[in-house]
């Protein structure tokens, strides 16, 4: 196995598990190689974020790279993308089974409405998006199959659909833009291993301590009026923007009428 890196919320393959490390400085140098166009920032700097205090924007063909993963023959990975485009159909996440990133074992395509699942075989799976913050995990396994969810919680929930895959074995994933856009993309909590679900975070979390209470309305409170970060998931609503919305939503989950 190649050498593990991580970038704001990368995990990477471990075997049979997956490596969490506590949030990093806002940066792309855990990546293998980030191209012209990634910024890593936090809301103070424009680039909205899921949770802890960075998230991963890109333009152009902007995206990072991971050549971590070594002959995989099954793969899971979750990410976080929030799309704000003009135009176009990006490819937003690609496997490969070179680091050279030459021969696609997989893609995922969003045009701000639709999400499109290739891997290569017989068919593609296609899957609306909604505005905001979207989830996205998927389970590949090589010459088999490829499970996907979307804004559903691959740990708990029945999977949203599922395609054949080509034979191969993976060695580099990209995130990003890799090919042409217009306008932007915005990228958080990827992580990738070989055996659990990843599942979702825990939105309203604005402590991160795991539980939804008046300790999180206190943190989404002093974020939006005095624009003191939250490290958890302040972003209750996933919309991208952290406002008197997400105030009601942390309330209407502590007092139990929320999801």
């Amino acid at each position: 196995m190649k050498t593990a890196t991580r970038l704001i919320a990368l995990a990477v393959f471990l075997s049979g598990t997956f490596f969490v490390s506590s949030a990093l400085a806002c940066t792309t140098t855990a990546w293998t190689s980030a191209t012209a166009g990634t910024t890593a920032g936090d809301p103070t700097t424009g680039v909205s974020r899921v949770s802890g205090l960075c998230g991963l924007e890109v333009t152009g063909t902007g995206h990072v790279v991971d050549t971590s993963p070594t002959a995989e023959t099954t793969v899971i990975a979750r990410f976080y993308v929030y799309a704000q485009l003009n135009a176009g159909v990006p490819v937003i996440f690609e496997a490969f089974s070179d680091d050279a990133a030459s021969a696609s074992l997989l893609t995922v395509t969003f045009d701000g409405a639709n999400f499109v699942f290739d891997a290569g075989a017989t068919a593609s799976g296609n899957v609306p998006g909604k505005s905001g913050w979207n989830l996205v995990e998927l389970k590949w396994t090589g010459g088999t199959g490829m499970d996907y969810w979307v804004n559903a919680d691959a740990s708990t929930d029945a999977v949203t659909g599922n395609i054949n895959a080509a034979a191969g074995t993976m060695e580099s994933v990209v995130l990003g833009a890799t090919t042409a856009l217009d306008g932007k993309l915005l990228f958080d909590d990827y992580e990738s291993h070989r055996s659990l679900p990843v599942g979702a975070l825990l939105a309203g979390d604005g402590n991160a301590d795991g539980n939804i209470n008046s300790g999180d309305i206190d943190m989404v409170v002093a974020e939006f009026l005095f624009s003191t970060l939250a490290n958890g998931i302040p972003d209750c609503n996933l919309d991208g923007n952290i406002n008197s919305g997400d105030i009601d939503c942390v309330v209407a989950i502590f007092l139990g009428s929320g999801s």
